[in-house]
């Protein structure tokens, strides 16, 4: 007997066309009929007139690996409307650490949680997933700084032969394990480190398993234009294709220079390469409040060592200069995480600064110095323009660069982005709906059929007879995000119903508490 029929809805198959009315039949974890189901009977019946019905969102880029173990209920996911991740994403996979010391800040992370790193490889890790019953569809990426981590600590040389066959293996048994693709994050330590002749070695790998590589590229912003044509040569090269991460343009005078990236991917794409994008839907970005303000060099080695130099008064005084000859709007740099330091989250550093009689940077310095090196900031950076022009590209595609969280879990106390809540309700509400930016047939296109195609799933991403059951069943006229930055771990509204591999996951907008996610490997 038939599980579920969602009755009368607009089926958006996911594949850009425009909808139709009909019936969906779920038995089991499977979509089982699709069209006029008026003569038949199932366990429960939804009536969904007036409602959109599409494929289960699937978000091409998060980090939800840090936070699955312990909150394996995914409800910010869940109750946007996704129902598949790929995370380890940015070069950073927490299912390649190890018990190594060298993984201290990794092992800090999870261990919040109440999960010790006690896996070392990628299988082992994607086994503790599976036990702990994810509630959405989880996929990993390999992290490339993991990788290089692994092999060299925090080096800065270049690999030599051994060291490089060694981070190639590495790669290789992540491949063997599922991993879906190279991820690298060129901004940060110790993937800043590595040049053209590793990652090219490295995608080559990815090439050779059919898989992708993903980078979170070298600089956003004055060298946005050069780290594309960075990003684009080493894929050539290696004949794999890319993925270029949460594509953006951070500061006012690098507005407009989407136009030349966009062009960029274009030519690479008339000839013959295979090159996508995703971005999430806001015009502020959340990384390490060192990575927005501290010279590159200032962020060598571990947290701890860079929270040393922040004291060393030589050192600091070196690093204030650097940042001081730089123009700053301080009223654009918003605190979000300070863990020890709760009062001063949801604080712009000119708030920050005038609070401790003391300059932003000065502040921002001995805040970061006083939680061992880790602050995450928000910076209202890009433009509303260029957000429209990269969502307006038919191959770019929506992720969040989010954190699964749990509205009132123990993490709820951060200011986390407000994306881990709201990034697919706000595409589908604010650019399509009030905006009229792309298209709501577009929009779900770049949410199911595109992250499908690149992460090669053939049996989700679309309403198709045969393909898993993941779907998601939305109001148009109401959908919206309603986290923001000072009150991000809020649900969205206008998500009506989700289903995981055919089992009732979101009723009402609300996370049923039913976990039927699977682990996905390529």
């Amino acid at each position: 007997m038939t599980d579920y029929i969602l009755s009368g809805g607009m089926v958006y198959d996911g594949w850009g066309g425009p909808p139709r009315r009909a019936d969906i039949a779920v038995t089991g974890d499977v979509i089982t009929a699709i069209g006029d189901l008026s003569q038949e009977t199932a366990g429960r019946i939804f009536s969904v007139e007036g409602l959109a019905v599409s494929p289960g969102f699937i978000d091409i880029h998060t980090h939800s690996d840090f936070t699955v173990l312990d909150n394996p209920g995914m409800g910010s996911s869940l109750a946007q409307g996704v129902t598949t991740e790929l995370t380890g994403n940015c070069g950073i996979s927490i299912g390649l650490a190890t018990s190594d010391p060298v993984f201290a800040q990794e092992k800090k992370w999870t261990e919040r949680g109440g999960n010790p790193v006690q896996w070392e490889r990628l299988s082992e890790f994607l086994g503790h997933v599976e036990a702990a019953a994810p509630a959405v569809n989880f996929g990993s990426l390999a992290g490339h700084g993991t990788i290089r981590k692994a092999v060299m600590g925090f080096g800065e040389n270049a690999p030599d032969a051994q060291e490089l066959l060694r981070m190639s293996a590495m790669l290789d048994d992540a491949f063997e394990d599922g991993a879906f693709g190279l991820s690298s994050g060129l901004e940060y330590i110790p993937g800043s480190h590595a040049g053209h002749d590793e990652l090219t070695a490295l995608a080559r790998r990815a090439a050779a398993a059919g898989a992708f590589y993903s980078t979170h590229m070298r600089n956003e912003g004055d060298f946005l234009v050069e780290s594309v044509q960075e990003a684009i040569a080493v894929a050539e090269a290696a004949n794999a294709p890319l993925q270029i991460s949460h594509h953006k343009a951070e500061g006012h005078a690098n507005w407009g220079k989407i136009a030349q990236t966009l062009a960029l991917i274009e030519q690479s794409r008339e000839a013959g390469f295979d090159v996508m994008a995703d971005m999430y839907p806001y015009s502020a970005f959340m990384t390490g409040l060192s990575v927005i303000l501290l010279p590159e060099w200032a962020r060598h080695g571990s947290n701890t060592d860079l929270a040393a130099r922040l004291i060393e008064p030589l050192t600091r005084s070196r690093i204030l200069d650097e940042i001081h000859a730089k123009d700053w709007d301080w009223s654009a740099i918003q605190i979000g995480t300070a863990r020890h330091h709760r009062e001063a989250q949801g604080l712009t550093l000119a708030t920050l600064g005038f609070r401790a009689g003391l300059s932003p940077a000065e502040a921002a310095i001995d805040l970061l110095a006083a939680e061992d090196g880790w602050v995450s900031a928000a910076h209202f950076a890009m433009s509303e323009d260029d957000i429209a022009a990269v969502m307006t590209d038919s191959l770019t595609m929506i992720g969040s660069d989010g954190v699964a969280q749990d509205p009132h879990g123990p993490q709820s106390g951060d200011k986390t982005h407000p994306r881990s809540f709201g990034t697919f309700p706000r595409v589908l509400g604010h650019y399509v709906r009030e905006l009229g930016v792309i298209t709501l047939s577009e929009a779900i296109q770049k949410m199911t059929t595109l992250p499908a195609k690149r992460m090669k799933l053939t049996d989700r991403g679309a309403l198709e007879v045969g393909r898993k059951a993941d779907i998601t069943v939305f109001n148009p006229e109401t959908v919206a995000d309603r986290a923001t930055f000072d009150e991000p771990n809020q649900y969205p509204t206008g998500i009506e119903l989700v289903f995981v591999n055919g089992r009732l996951s979101v009723e009402g907008g609300v996370p049923t508490g039913v976990r039927a996610g699977a682990v996905l490997r390529r």
